[in-house]
């Protein structure tokens, strides 16, 4: 039978995690679209060595798993004098990862943009960025929020990776949770729900 205390007991707990997976989420987020798109306009760009290296991050961190990229992030890069904490190490390599994809995502819909519009823009005398600003991404917008919404909703599923560098997110602190109570019945129904929920909320909203 179902220990309906917990719920209570626990709830509060649970929603801190769940908070700080939304605001590790969100700023992944913000920091990840607008590198992907300058991560596809560098891949899509003529000068050779822009194109190789935006071509070789997007292809390293499509190719390798997220929690490896995890470890890398929060293992590696103290040796090299940089020490963050659990949280903005989950936030960047969150916003690394995404970007990749939202890159790839970013540059199908610019391509899928008909080509003689950026010849026309030219035949007017405006330079391929004004081109690029004013017609072909606006007209990008559209065909790429659905991929964006599913990649979206990816990474808030994936932040539960971050539980192994010891941030509290969601994940990590139902595990805590669990330990404290051995119901893991009870607590990973509240946070699956969460999850649900958060997913659920942004799916219909875009």
């Amino acid at each position: 039978m179902l220990e309906y205390q917990i719920f209570f007991d626990y709830g509060p707990m649970i929603l801190l995690g769940f908070w700080l997976t939304l605001k590790i989420v969100v700023c992944a987020i913000a920091l990840g679209i607008p590198l992907g798109l300058l991560l596809a306009l560098g891949r899509r760009s003529n000068f050779i060595i822009l194109s190789f290296l935006s071509t070789s991050f997007i292809e390293l961190f499509r190719n390798t798993p997220f929690i490896i990229q995890v470890f890398l992030f929060y293992y590696v890069l103290p040796f090299y004098g940089l020490r963050l904490s659990a949280e903005y190490v989950g936030i960047f390599a969150l916003a690394a990862f995404g970007s990749a994809y939202f890159a790839e995502i970013i540059r199908a819909g610019i391509d899928a943009v008909p080509k003689g519009q950026l010849e026309s823009a030219r035949a007017i005398g405006m330079t391929d960025w004004q081109a690029m600003r004013n017609i072909i991404l606006p007209q990008t917008l559209s065909i790429v929020i659905p991929p964006l919404t599913n990649q979206t909703l990816t990474l808030i599923k994936e932040s539960a990776i971050l539980s192994t560098i010891t941030v509290h997110e969601l994940t990590m602190t139902g595990l805590m949770v669990q330990g404290e109570t051995f119901r893991p019945f009870e607590v990973f129904i509240m946070v699956a729900l969460l999850y649900w929920a958060l997913n659920e909320t942004i799916a219909t909203i875009m």
